[in-house]
């Protein structure tokens, strides 16, 4: 008797814990779906702003768009619009022929100035080689000396000789070859085909 007692005590016991557990799980469940229903409030308002802001939006889109078409169809707003694009037509019309005449003038300009150069030059130029041609030639006489020996031997002078080259090959000098013959000038009184006398020692 007392165990069928303890026993249905138990299963009692058993029910009450699985009926708080369930209401304990039923009241949680109530508060994520109060806090869902929440949110889902919370976005529909958000939406309805955001509605309302778009059809403002509209609206005012539409107030500019008749505001442009009226523009759009005002006479004297054409009349003023042709009448700016001529003269800014004729604005750069006019720049770039000031321009192409600045140009030619600023390249004219530098050609006379070249040119008028050019005969200063030519002036000073032939001033100078008028003085040159004017200058009388001043001729330094050569002294020549005997100091060389009267004995030696004739040499015709041949193309590529030079005074030191003939003085080398014939065992004089250069002085020697300059005083026997009388020459001052090696470059312009050396001719090829002439005889020139070389002296020697004994």
């Amino acid at each position: 008797m007392q165990y069928a007692n303890f026993k249905s005590l138990s299963f009692a016991g058993l029910f009450l814990l699985i009926g708080l557990s369930a209401s304990a799980q039923s009241g949680a469940v109530r508060v994520e779906i109060a806090n869902v229903q929440q949110d889902v409030a919370a976005l529909a308002q958000q939406m309805k702003v955001l509605r309302l802001e778009m059809e403002a939006l509209q609206r005012e889109n539409q107030r500019l768009r008749s505001q442009v078409q009226a523009a759009q169809s005002n006479p004297a707003l054409k009349n003023q619009m042709a009448s700016l694009s001529q003269a800014v037509a004729k604005l750069r019309q006019e720049y770039q022929t000031a321009d192409r005449v600045q140009r030619e003038q600023i390249i004219g300009d530098v050609t006379r100035q070249i040119e008028a150069w050019g005969k200063e030059t030519n002036q000073v130029l032939q001033a100078l080689n008028q003085s040159m041609a004017a200058e009388p030639s001043i001729s330094i006489p050569q002294q020549f000396s005997e100091d060389y020996p009267k004995t030696g031997v004739s040499y015709e002078v041949r193309s590529g000789d030079t005074l030191s080259g003939i003085a080398r090959a014939q065992g004089s000098t250069i002085k020697w070859i300059q005083n026997a013959n009388k020459i001052a000038n090696p470059a312009r009184d050396l001719q090829v085909g002439q005889t020139i006398f070389i002296p020697l020692k004994k």
